[in-house]
């Protein structure tokens, strides 16, 4: 059921190269923690019990204002959002490309192999098919409360007394868009793939095939 390329990609230097990428990405996420949190004993009141919490620091134990307020919204920000939302967005294009051109059916060879040794090759398409509609939709639903969220981190958007209604409509609306994908997946699924709807009847109705 596997196509041929599988080999050819399950070799050393691609494990080296998802293992370098696993890496890099745990860095990113975590070298803060070396220069920027610290254990300290602290007293919430006058008299009163001292307790340990990491928090950020700077020098002297002085919390690192610049690094609290400025650089780690920027860095959360970059890694949390920004690559997830753009890395995805990227993906949607590639896709969309390489399906307008056919490029998703495979070579001649390809398809004259899976056509031969798979049960059902149209199967294999409408996999990426379901591939791609589950994409664009997570995108459409997602990308537009990532993208006004930033703005507004960024203060690109002002939220002012007089507009603050008109921003929190946004933001709930944003929130339920995001919380439909969730939802909305399922039927992605069967809308896309006649092989998903039958198998998903077969669970539901025992014998059927």
């Amino acid at each position: 059921m596997l196509d041929g390329s599988v080999p050819r990609r399950c070799t050393l230097t691609n494990a080296k190269a998802v293992v370098l990428l696993m890496t890099s990405l745990l860095i990113c996420v975590s070298v803060h923690y070396f220069w920027s949190f610290e254990k300290v004993t602290i007293s919430f009141a006058p008299g009163g019990p001292r307790e340990k919490w990491c928090t950020f620091t700077q020098n002297d134990l002085q919390q690192s204002v610049f690094f609290q307020e400025k650089l780690w919204p920027a860095l959360d920000a970059a890694v949390g959002k920004l690559l997830p939302m753009g890395s995805l967005m990227v993906a949607c294009v590639v896709m969309g490309v390489c399906m307008a051109r056919g490029r998703h059916r495979g070579t001649a060879d390809y398809r004259r192999w899976r056509q031969r040794y798979t049960l059902e090759p149209h199967g294999v398409e409408q996999l990426v098919w379901m591939c791609f509609n589950v994409s664009v939709t997570t995108v459409c639903l997602t990308v537009p409360l990532n993208a006004y969220l930033l703005l507004k981190d960024a203060s690109a958007i002002a939220v002012t007394e007089d507009n603050w209604e008109l921003h929190d409509v946004m933001e709930t609306v944003g929130k339920q868009a995001e919380y439909c994908c969730f939802s909305l997946k399922i039927l992605v699924y069967v809308a896309s793939s006649s092989r998903f709807r039958r198998e998903l009847c077969s669970v539901f109705h025992l014998g059927v095939k």
